[in-house]
């Protein structure tokens, strides 16, 4: 005898449809589709518009006042430097130079020969400014013909000279000068001593006498 076959078909409900399970085919999801050239999805850091930079103004502020005040001040103490050097050396080269040019002159004024008396007086005017050198002519003069009379003959030693006072363009220079004398009245050597001050000016780089006095 055949056992009765138990299994209940499923009543259909009038208005309802009989749901299906998927299959695996319809469980697979389905591929993405890639987007074409041109449809790529934009980001949210894309959608969202950057920051114009503008550009930055150089501002002054207060290190960077201190630093360029201090540069300044750097720059501006080693010019001074520089420019009190080479005066100093400018001052030096010129005090040299007028205590050579002194002591020679105290050496044409203070030495004599009564046989070369004109070229004497030649030697200190050619060597003096114009003013000096007028003045000194017409004191030599007088004296010219009394130098010729006695026969009067001085040979001078320097010996000591310094600076009294001296700019680049001017000196006043204190001499010792030691003058030995003979003549037809003192035919015995006599020595005089004697204190010159003589203030020297460069001119066109050539230093002149200028003025004489005794101390």
């Amino acid at each position: 005898m055949t056992a009765p076959n138990r299994t209940r078909k499923r009543p259909v409900v009038a208005g309802k449809k009989t749901t299906r399970a998927p299959s695996d085919a319809e469980r697979r999801p389905s591929p993405t589709p890639r987007p074409a050239p041109g449809d790529e999805p934009v980001t949210a850091e894309q959608s969202v518009p950057l920051p114009v930079r503008k550009k930055r103004r150089f501002a002054w502020r207060p290190r960077r006042i201190v630093a360029g005040v201090l540069v300044l001040l750097v720059l501006g103490a080693g010019g001074f430097a520089g420019w009190q050097w080479h005066r100093h050396a400018q001052l030096e080269s010129a005090r040299e130079a007028a205590t050579g040019a002194a002591r020679q002159f105290a050496l044409d004024l203070t030495s004599y020969d009564f046989t070369r008396i004109d070229d004497n007086l030649k030697k200190v005017t050619g060597d003096s400014t114009d003013s000096f050198a007028k003045q000194y002519q017409s004191v030599a003069n007088n004296l010219t013909q009394l130098m010729r009379q006695y026969k009067a003959v001085a040979k001078s030693t320097v010996v000591q000279a310094g600076i009294a006072d001296a700019t680049p363009d001017r000196a006043v220079v204190l001499l010792f000068v030691d003058q030995t004398i003979t003549n037809t009245n003192s035919p015995q050597p006599r020595v005089e001593r004697n204190r010159l001050q003589l203030t020297v000016l460069n001119q066109d780089d050539t230093w002149r006498l200028d003025d004489v006095q005794l101390r």
